[in-house]
């Protein structure tokens, strides 16, 4: 009898965990309960649970670049638009009709189209600056108080997964939208560029102005500089300085000048003294050190690397480089379309860079000068529109194919871990019958007792 209980009691309990299955199965629809329960099948699971999450994550990268990207994009449109604007204010100010109360009119309307762009540069969106380039968290365009707007970033893209382990390049850089190629050089040619363009090269590493070491200055040791007719000169402000037609001085843009030790133009050879010049004006503010000016490419960090470009006085321009006689090379000579503006509206209220007074004829032909580099830079907006639209492209068809990659692992997921239903049904029924039937024995079996047997 005893034996008989105890082998009804182990039935009954393989009946139940096989119940406790058959319920698991049916409320979650899914086949293992435990990993143990089949190693192979629940290691294929996991697989493809991961590749979900994973395509998942990319998806919502992916949705949060498209609506950056189409921001983006509606912002060039206006930006073209109000280039375009300019274009037409700039040819009507140069028809001989128009009066000066026109021309002031006309300068301040593009004074607001100026502000009207600038707002338009520091656009962001959830955050992020939207021409910004590799650190899209820092402003990219500043204005100091005189106006002068400058682009902070770089000319370098963020990258957005578009597949496991494979990236894409997503945005557009101010370099691309508010800054036009004045000049470009390629593989031993020479770059003319003027002192306040920017310099790319062709891996969009930008090239900057600055002294070469060792500096002189009236503390050094050194303090006699040598240099040639050609060699422009820099100081610790970051201003150039050049030899005037006289050859006996060094002149920056402002027509400040410093007095040389020698000047030898049968040598071309020049020697610069900071322990003994004469500035002229005498209240004029004189230069602490000297050195000469090169070109120095920064990294994508912005860190000054050791690779140079020795700076020459151009014909044409300012400044000239011989560039690398290597085959891909291609630099850019970056003009700032808020610079072209600010320079059609100093010549609609006839003066210079400078504040100076001008002549109509002046203005005129800066006007022409204006127009032309505005024709650039709306041409570069255009085509920093069409680059965009490419990478916008992308991301529109990586989505569509993320979209798809999910539905089919979720499809896969279902068939690999998804019980049946049906199969569960047909246990579930045969649970019952047979749950019946043990505790109907289970009954009978009490019923043969001894006090049964006894009555």
């Amino acid at each position: 009898m005893i034996r008989s209980t105890s082998e009804t009691l182990f039935r009954l309990h393989n009946l139940n965990k096989e119940q406790q299955r058959v319920t698991y199965q049916t409320s979650s629809t899914k086949i293992l309960q435990h990993g143990s329960d089949d190693a192979n099948l629940f290691s294929r699971d996991v697989y493809l649970d991961d590749k979900i999450n994973v395509y998942e994550g990319i998806k919502l990268q992916i949705e949060k670049t498209t609506a950056q990207n189409n921001v983006a994009d509606s912002t060039l449109k206006e930006i073209k638009e109000l280039l375009d604007y300019v274009k037409q204010e700039v040819t009507k100010a140069k028809n001989g009709t128009v009066d000066d109360e026109a021309r002031e009119a006309i300068a301040v309307n593009l004074r607001g189209v100026k502000e009207n762009l600038f707002m338009l540069a520091n656009e962001q969106v959830e955050g992020e600056y939207l021409y910004a380039g590799s650190n899209s968290m820092k402003e990219p365009f500043s204005m100091d108080a005189s106006g002068k707007i400058t682009f902070e970033g770089d000319g370098f893209l963020r990258k957005v997964a578009v597949e496991d382990g494979s990236y894409r390049e997503k945005g557009i850089t101010g370099f691309e939208t508010f800054m036009y190629n004045s000049e470009v050089g390629y593989k031993g040619d020479t770059l003319e560029f003027s002192k306040s363009d920017r310099i790319i090269d062709e891996g969009r590493f930008e090239w900057k102005l600055e002294g070469a070491s060792p500096a002189i200055s009236a503390e050094s040791s050194t303090t006699t500089l040598s240099f040639s007719a050609e060699t422009p000169l820099i100081d610790e402000n970051g201003k150039v300085w050049q030899l005037n037609d006289s050859a006996n001085a060094l002149v920056d843009d402002m027509g400040n000048t410093v007095s040389l030790k020698s000047a030898d133009s049968s040598t071309n050879t020049f020697v610069v003294d900071m322990s003994n010049f004469n500035m002229t004006p005498a209240n004029a503010e004189a230069p602490a050190q000297f050195s000469k000016t090169q070109l120095v490419k920064y990294n994508e960090e912005g860190n000054a690397t050791n690779e140079i470009l020795q700076v020459k006085i151009g014909e044409n321009k300012d400044f000239q480089v011989d560039l690398p006689d290597v085959d891909g090379t291609k630099f850019e000579a970056k003009g700032n379309t808020f610079d072209v503006i600010d320079n059609i509206i100093n010549a609609l209220e006839l003066k210079d860079s400078n504040g100076n007074a001008i002549s109509k004829d002046e203005a005129k032909d800066a006007l022409s000068d204006g127009l032309e580099d505005i024709l650039e830079a709306y041409e570069a907006a255009n085509t920093g529109h069409a680059k965009l639209g490419g990478r916008n492209k992308v991301f529109e068809i990586s989505l569509d194919r993320i979209e798809s990659k999910i539905n089919q692992y979720q499809i896969m997921s279902h068939e690999v871990g998804a019980a049946d239903l049906t199969k569960l049904a047909v246990e579930a029924k045969a649970l019952e019958v047979t749950f019946t039937a043990l505790y109907s024995t289970i009954s009978k079996m009490h019923e043969l007792t001894l006090v049964n047997f006894v009555r």
